[in-house]
């Protein structure tokens, strides 16, 4: 942006003020842009620099440990395990009854932590598609301000 003189007449005011509009339309056009192109750019890095390396090494891991334990042979060993049907503190159990209220709040936190990992990039995708949408709404304003012109 080149600084001018200072502003004399009503008519170079109008002027500025139209230009002033149309660089700021402009920056939020190129910020929406950016943000594509870095979200795009982060997904390609991760896939080719993270996760196609981890996924091979761990696959190199699992082929080696398969080759490796496959030679010796296998014994089954059968586990034998005792069912307990009472509390620690001696009451016995009865199935259907709840033990205490904190394991069904626990219960409710966790199936809300779940539920929010799963909303949370819907609720990312729909931001972005605004964000996209007011975008594409101020190129459209700023492409019939200049047509106006």
């Amino acid at each position: 942006m080149i600084r001018k003189a200072k502003i004399t007449t009503l008519a170079e005011l109008k002027k500025r003020k139209k230009q002033v509009r149309m660089e700021s339309e402009l920056a939020k056009r190129e910020f929406a842009h950016s943000i594509g192109t870095t979200r795009n750019n982060t997904t390609q890095f991760l896939l080719k620099k993270v996760a196609a390396p981890v996924g091979g090494g761990i696959l190199g891991l699992m082929l080696l440990n398969s080759i490796f334990s496959s030679s010796k042979s296998k014994i089954p060993v059968i586990k034998e395990t005792k069912v307990i049907h009472e509390y620690p503190d001696g009451k016995p159990y009865v199935p259907g009854k709840h033990r205490s209220r904190g394991r069904s709040r626990i219960k409710r936190i966790t199936s809300l932590i779940g539920g929010l990992r799963v909303a949370m990039p819907i609720i990312q995708a729909v931001i972005g598609a605004i964000t996209a949408h007011r975008a594409n709404e101020a190129a459209q304003t700023a492409k019939h301000a200049a047509a106006r012109k």
